[in-house]
């Protein structure tokens, strides 16, 4: 684990070792999402196989959450109509 102090306009420096091992360049666009007490950063760049949109997805599925819940909220509509 490495430590950075945040500076005083809340920048962090992301580990040269980090960046380059992930590929991450000074104009790389980074997603930024608070997860409980956590933020998590990750290369942006992906779209939705759905809907086209660059967004938060959920996990490798090339989804968006809002697609993924919208595809949910189907699948259940399916169920509760054969019953």
């Amino acid at each position: 684990m490495i430590s950075r102090r945040v500076d005083s306009m809340g920048r962090i420096v992301i580990p040269q070792e980090m960046r380059d091992k992930l590929g991450i360049t000074h104009d790389t666009l980074m997603d930024i999402n608070l997860r409980g007490n956590k933020i998590e950063l990750k290369k942006s760049g992906l779209t939705c196989a759905v809907c086209g949109r660059r967004g938060e997805m959920l996990d490798d599925t090339g989804v968006c959450i809002s697609c993924a819940e919208n595809i949910a909220a189907k699948f259940m509509e399916g169920f509760s109509k054969e019953a």
